[in-house]
């Protein structure tokens, strides 16, 4: 992984932090591969319960 342990934590937290405790945060792309190149950090929020319908 080309994110440091601290840097992953650093991501999650201070995304729950922001929008809240009860999200997941998973980081995916190719910063979680070795062999892989490219500089952006790509990451999926998930939420408990589906957003309400906003039409």
């Amino acid at each position: 992984m080309r994110l440091t342990v601290d840097e992953h934590g650093l991501i999650r937290e201070g995304t729950r932090q922001e929008i809240g405790p009860d999200r997941t945060v998973r980081l995916f792309g190719s910063r979680l591969d070795d062999s892989r190149r490219g500089g952006d950090i790509d990451w999926l929020v998930e939420r408990p319960q589906p957003a309400a319908d906003r039409r």
